[in-house]
């Protein structure tokens, strides 16, 4: 996500926890090493900057939530956005606009309930760690700037995300459909998603939450059918809920949530989605 949204700024600069790593693309660009649970970036890698775009988070489908992984998803998220408002906030020419990461588990499971930006949020682990992201990201508010938080549904891009872990067991006929497969996954393509970020950062029309997603959202059985028909391989082997329960353990929760999320509010202010179904974006993938 992040390379895909640098792509489409001028001049961007680069916060991160590794600098050496920084794709061979982006090596005339401006990077800063900042570790964001830690620690407040540097001042400097502000200036002149018109933006900003904050995607800081411990990946959650990566390993069991442990004591301490569940602290890092926290913390990478929450202290993360605290220490840049911080930041912000001593600076003495800022940004006009913060757009920071939140994601549609702050609305819980809730079966074939519509989602607009003004469902209420529910309780939980994940929606108590957005809920508290965006609260530090609202934040910068009181400092003069704009700020919106988008809240991210599935990312389905070519080159890593899910869909990286997921393709190879489509391609060997080993994929299906997760529990029963009606909870509803709100999905994204990753270039409609950094169009997003960049559009609410020019809109100014737009602030608060802004549900990062596509206007089409599909049950786990439609997303499953769509991938099998891209790849062109059936898909075989369906993985019970208490199979995931056992070897997921609590991070099967976030698979088997249903969230009907729909992007009402980038509708109304006019973006446009290149890839409004998930037929195409698979297809396209």
């Amino acid at each position: 996500m992040g390379r895909r949204l640098c792509k489409l700024l001028t001049s961007p600069r680069i916060l991160t926890r590794a600098p050496e790593h920084v794709p061979p693309e982006f090596a005339q660009s401006a990077c800063f090493r900042w570790d964001p649970a830690r620690e407040l970036p540097p001042a400097e890698a502000f200036d002149g900057c018109q933006a900003v775009f904050h995607l800081a988070g411990e990946p959650v489908a990566e390993g069991r939530w442990t004591k301490a992984k569940k602290a890092n998803i926290r913390d990478s998220r929450v202290e993360g956005t605290k220490h840049l408002v911080e930041a912000l906030r001593q600076l003495e020419h800022r940004p006009e606009v913060l757009v920071s990461a939140s994601a549609v588990g702050i609305y819980g499971s809730r079966g074939d309930e519509v989602l607009a930006e003004s469902a209420t949020a529910a309780e939980g682990f994940l929606a108590d760690v957005c809920r508290a992201w965006e609260a530090e990201a609202l934040a910068a508010e009181d400092l003069g700037m704009r700020v919106v938080t988008i809240r991210i549904g599935l990312v389905l891009g070519a080159q890593g995300g899910a869909l990286a872990r997921m393709l190879p067991l489509f391609k060997l006929c080993a994929g299906g459909r997760l529990g029963h497969g009606r909870q509803w996954m709100p999905w994204i393509h990753v270039d409609d998603l950094a169009a997003l970020f960049l559009y609410c950062a020019q809109s100014e029309t737009l602030s608060g939450a802004v549900n990062g997603s596509a206007p089409d959202p599909v049950t786990n059985r439609h997303f499953t059918k769509a991938l099998a028909t891209a790849v062109g391989r059936p898909a075989l082997f369906p993985a019970p809920a208490f199979a995931l329960r056992v070897g997921l353990g609590e991070f099967s929760e976030v698979l088997l949530a249903s969230q009907r999320a729909v992007p009402d509010k980038a509708l109304s202010a006019g973006f446009e989605f290149e890839h409004p179904t998930i037929e195409t974006a698979l297809q396209g993938l």
